[in-house]
This record gives structure tokens, C-alpha cells and sequence, in this order.
């Protein structure tokens, strides 16, 4: 595990646009499996800016991590958000979007493996050691991806109700993620952490119990995990 901590958000969001933007640039198929999030939103930006010719990335494909449904459209919320802060302003050829949904990720994995594997998965980390679906009291360290039932009683749910107010929506039953196991198939992950918020939380998941309770423990039993994270976010690691 490489850990690095730099001073602000800004750098570190400018870390993480540096591996996306070499991964872009690559000469073979590229495969990336992105979320939503505060923590990465920045990093998108500054790939953004970096794309000033015209070149069609075709090489760079993007795989979405998990997602909820959304009313009206076979598409869902990761892939709606992700699409207004990055597909669309990277100009990412649909053909190369490759969204999780409730209808394939039985097979999803399947599709991924497939395609070659995850070369990278971009993700943040939640103040409850949530990372991409895989949130407390529904996670399973051994599944690959999953569906999840979305109820009032779990201490996540209000995440869900407000997300879905922006929409205008209603909560649905069940979200969908890549689970713990798929993620550690991927042959890199990248997390970023920044904020008081998140101090706690990346303590605990680089040095505290292997436990399902605390989702992102198994992360650091990948083999090749870059963790980047601001001051704020790493004084309790010191």
C-alpha cells in the first residue's frame, strides 16, 4: 500500500487527475471503474481541463461501480450524476460506458472480466467506511456484485432519500454495487480522502479490525492500493 499526504484538497485532487490522465493516454484498452462522490469530483475537473484537443480517448473505457435506479430511464443514478460531471464533458463515447444495473450485474463481473479487467478503480471513502455500495450492515466480504435492499431501519438510508428528493423521486427497494470481491480483482485502486470528516475513518481502515461492520477494512488487503488523502483527513495516521 503506497499512502501519500499532501497539504489541500486541490492537491490532492491533482494526484488522482494525474493517474487518470496517464491511464487515458495509454496506447492499449484502458478500463476505469468510477463512482460518485465529493472526494473525486475535483479530480474529474482537472482531467476536464486537461483535454484541450480534440482526440476521442477511444482506448479508455469506464465502468460505473454501482447505482440506484432511477424512474423513466433504464439508466441509474451514478451513471445520471457521472455523466453531467464527467462523461460528458470528457466526451466518453457511449460505447465505451459500462453501467451496472439491476437488469445485468448478475453478470456484470463476467462483462468486466471480459473486457480484460479493471486496470483502475477510482473511489472515496465514506465518514462510516462505506466505499462504492458496499455500506454497513449489507456488506458481505465475499460477494461479487450484489444487490442491495434499501430500507428506512439502516443507518445509511437517508443518503438515498435525499438523493432521490433531488430527483423528485421516490426511494427505490434495492441499489446495486460491485462488491468487495470484485474490487479487489482490479489490478489498482485508488482512494481519496480528504476532510476532519474522513480522519477517523481512514485511521480505522488502515489500522483498525478486518470487519464487515467497517466496509473499507478489506480494502487494504489489495496488493496494489494508492491511498491519497489531505492533511485534515491524515492527522490520525501519523
Amino acid at each position: 500500500m503506497k499512502i501519500t499526504t499532501v497539504k489541500t484538497y486541490e492537491a490532492m485532487s491533482e494526484l488522482a487527475a494525474a493517474t487518470i490522465w496517464s491511464k487515458m493516454n495509454s496506447d492499449r484498452r484502458v478500463n476505469c471503474g468510477v463512482t460518485i462522490g465529493a472526494a473525486p469530483k475535483r479530480a474529474y475537473e482537472l482531467v476536464i481541463e486537461r483535454m484541450k484537443c480534440n482526440k476521442h480517448y477511444s482506448n479508455f473505457h469506464v465502468y460505473t461501480l454501482d447505482g440506484s435506479p432511477l424512474e423513466h430511464t433504464q439508466h441509474t443514478t451514478t451513471y445520471a450524476e457521472m455523466k453531467k460531471i464527467f462523461f460528458e464533458p470528457a466526451r466518453i463515447k457511449e460505447e465505451n460506458i459500462h453501467e451496472i444495473t439491476l437488469q445485468n450485474y448478475l453478470t456484470f463481473d463476467q462483462q468486466i472480466e471480459d473486457d480484460g479487467g479493471l486496470d483502475l478503480v477510482i473511489i472515496g471513502l465514506g465518514s462510516d467506511g462505506r466505499f462504492c455500495g458496499n455500506l454497513t450492515q449489507t456488506t458481505d466480504f465475499n460477494s461479487l456484485a450484489y444487490e442491495v435492499e434499501i430500507k428506512p431501519d439502516y443507518p445509511w438510508y437517508e443518503f438515498f432519500a435525499e438523493l432521490y428528493r433531488s430527483y423528485n423521486q421516490a426511494v427505490p427497494k434495492s441499489f446495486v454495487t460491485l462488491g468487495p470481491l470484485s474490487i479487489m480483482k482490479a489490478k489498482e485502486v485508488l482512494l481519496i480522502a480528504h476532510g476532519d470528516n474522513k480522519a477517523e475513518a481512514l485511521a480505522k481502515m488502515l489500522k483498525g479490525p478486518l470487519t464487515e461492520d467497517f466496509p473499507a477494512s478489506f480494502l487494504r488487503q489489495h496488493s496494489n492500493i494508492t491511498v491519497i488523502a489531505d492533511e485534515d483527513a491524515a492527522k490520525l495516521i501519523s
